[in-house]
C-alpha cells in the first residue's frame, strides 16, 4: 500500500460518509447533466473536491461496499457477489480503522454488507462490524426495520404509502420498471429518516470525535420517490439512452446474453426509468440539502469532513440495458465522488481527472484524519496531495473482479473485459469511442498489440489483488 507519512496537525472533526445505490457519475448536475436537480450535490461539488475518474472494484453492491470499506479487493474480502456476507469478525473495516484513530462510529441506513432478503424474520443478531452505534435499515419499505418503527411512529400516516414488495417478491419487477409516485413528504422517505436520525444523533454528540456512515438506498430502484421530486422533472428533458443497434453482435458470451435482456422495452420505458432513477436521486438531494443545513446552523459544517460516494452506477437504458452487472460498462463502474472540508481543504472547487479506484477512499480518509492506514489496506493513501493543494497523480489502470473470473482491467485508452467461465475476452478502444464502448475491437488485427498487453496488464492487477491479507499465526 502506498501511503502519505506526513503528522497531520489539522483534523476534521466530524467525517460523514454518504454512500448513495446505483447513483452515476453523471447523475450530480454539476458533473456536466443540465436535466438533473441536485442542488445540494452541487454545492458540495462546487465547494470541494471532485473525482472525475473514480472506479468502483465491483459492479454490484455487496462485494463493492465490502471492498471499499475494508480498503481490499474483492477477492480478499470473499465477498464476490451479491448473497454472501463479509465474516462477522472480518478486519480491518471502515468501523475498526476510525475507532482505532479515535473517533466513536455510527452506522445509519444501508450498509450491506450481509444479505439482508427477509431480515425482519431472521432470529440471529446483525453483526455489527465493529460500529459502536448501529442502527441498519437495507432497503425503503421492505422490513420492520429501523426505518420503518421510526416512520410509524413519526408519519403513521404515511406509512402505508411507502411500503414496498421484497426483493424475492414477484410484485417487485413492476415496481422496478416505472416510477410510482408517493404522496407524502420527502422528510417521511428513507432518505428522509437517514438525515434525521443522523443530526439526532449528532446533536447529542457535540464536541466529540465522530465518524458517520450514512447509507442512503436511493435511488436503488423500486423506483418510489416523493411526487415533489418526480415532479421536478416536469418539463425537463432527460437525455435518451445512448446504445447501438444490435450491440450484442459483436460480443461474446456471456455479456451479449446481458445486452439481449431488455429487447422488449420500448423507448418510453426506458424513458420513465431514467426518469424515475433521476427523481430518487433529487429526493436523497433533498435531505443532504438538509443535513447541510442543520450542519451550518449548529456551525458544524466547515469543520466537517463530508463524503459523497456511491457502490456502483445503473447502465439506465444505455447499451440498450438496466440495472448493474458485470457487463462493466463505465456507467455502472465508475462513481461520483465528491470530498468537502473547508477546513482543510478551502473553499474552491478542486477537480481531479486522473483514475482512482474507490479501495483508495479509506486509506486516504484515515490520512486526512491523521491515522496511518491498516497495513492490511491496500488503497493508495493520497491525503497529502489533497491537503496541500497538488493534484494528485492518478493510476495507470484501475481494476474490477467479479465472481467466477469476470474481470475488467481500464486505463485511459482501453478497457479490456476477460469472462475467464467463457475464456472470452471484449477490448473496447476508448480513443476512438470516448464514452461509447460499443465495439469489440478483440478480433481486429489492427489491436492484436494492444490486446497482448491488456491481457497481460489484467492478469498482474488480478494476481497482486488476490494476495491473501490473513495474518500469520506461525513464523513458518
Amino acid at each position: 500500500m502506498e501511503q502519505s507519512t506526513t503528522p497531520r496537525t489539522n483534523t476534521p472533526r466530524r467525517v460523514i460518509w454518504i454512500t448513495s445505490d446505483h447513483m452515476r457519475y453523471d447523475h450530480i448536475g454539476a458533473n456536466g447533466n443540465p436535466a438533473m436537480v441536485t442542488p445540494a450535490l452541487d454545492f458540495l461539488s462546487g465547494s470541494g473536491i471532485n473525482f472525475h475518474n473514480c472506479f468502483t472494484q465491483n459492479p454490484v453492491c455487496m462485494p463493492s461496499r465490502c471492498s471499499f470499506m475494508t480498503g481490499l479487493y474483492p477477492q480478499q474480502t470473499g465477498v464476490t457477489q451479491n448473497g454472501q456476507a463479509l465474516a462477522a469478525d472480518f478486519s480491518p473495516t471502515v468501523a475498526h480503522a476510525f475507532s482505532a484513530a479515535g473517533y466513536r462510529t455510527a452506522q445509519i441506513g444501508k450498509l450491506h454488507f450481509q444479505p439482508h432478503e427477509d431480515m425482519d424474520f431472521d432470529v440471529t443478531a446483525r453483526h455489527t462490524y465493529g460500529f459502536d452505534v448501529f442502527w441498519p435499515s437495507e432497503e425503503r419499505g421492505n422490513y420492520s426495520d429501523a426505518y420503518y418503527h421510526w416512520l410509524e411512529g413519526r408519519y403513521p400516516e404515511y406509512a402505508a404509502a411507502f411500503r414496498v414488495p421484497r426483493s424475492s417478491d414477484p410484485r417487485r419487477h413492476d415496481a422496478e420498471k416505472a416510477p410510482r409516485a408517493v404522496d407524502a413528504p420527502w422528510q417521511a422517505s428513507h432518505a428522509g429518516w437517514v438525515v434525521d436520525t443522523a443530526c439526532r444523533y449528532l446533536s447529542t454528540r457535540r464536541g466529540n470525535r465522530e465518524f458517520l456512515h450514512l447509507g442512503f438506498y436511493n435511488p436503488h430502484p423500486p423506483l418510489t420517490p416523493v411526487r415533489e421530486a418526480l415532479d421536478a422533472y416536469n418539463g425537463r428533458t432527460v437525455p435518451a439512452p445512448s446504445r447501438r443497434e444490435s450491440e450484442w453482435d459483436d460480443k461474446p458470451e456471456p455479456l451479449a446474453s446481458m445486452l439481449r435482456q431488455r429487447t422488449d422495452w420500448s423507448a418510453d420505458d426506458f424513458h420513465a426509468y431514467r426518469t424515475g432513477l433521476a427523481a430518487m436521486v433529487t429526493e436523497m438531494d433533498f435531505a443532504i440539502g438538509a443535513l447541510i443545513e442543520w450542519l451550518r446552523t449548529e456551525g458544524l459544517l466547515d469543520d466537517t469532513l463530508i463524503v459523497f460516494s456511491s457502490d456502483h452506477g445503473d447502465f439506465a437504458g444505455d447499451h440498450g440495458i438496466t440495472h448493474k452487472g458485470p457487463a462493466f460498462y463505465d456507467e455502472v463502474m465508475r462513481v461520483p465522488l465528491v470530498l468537502r472540508w473547508p477546513a482543510g481543504f478551502g473553499r474552491t472547487r478542486r477537480d481531479c481527472r486522473g483514475l482512482f479506484e474507490m479501495v483508495d477512499l479509506l486509506p486516504t480518509l484515515l490520512g486526512l484524519c491523521g491515522a496511518p492506514p491498516d497495513e492490511r489496506m491496500v488503497g493508495r493513501n493520497i491525503a497529502d496531495d489533497l491537503v496541500s493543494g497538488r493534484d494528485p497523480v492518478g493510476r495507470d489502470d484501475v481494476f474490477a473482479y467479479h465472481d467466477q473470473g469476470m474481470a475488467m482491467l481500464r486505463t485511459a485508452g482501453f478497457k479490456y473485459l476477460r469472462y475467464e467461465p467463457h475464456g472470452t475476452e471484449v477490448l473496447y478502444d476508448l480513443n476512438e469511442e470516448p464514452g461509447g464502448e460499443s465495439i469489440n475491437r478483440a478480433g481486429h488485427d489492427r489491436y492484436v498489440p494492444v490486446l497482448a498487453e491488456m491481457r497481460e496488464r489484467l492478469l498482474s492487477r488480478a494476481l497482486r489483488a488476490s494476495a491473501s491479507r490473513v495474518p500469520k499465526l506461525h513464523p513458518y
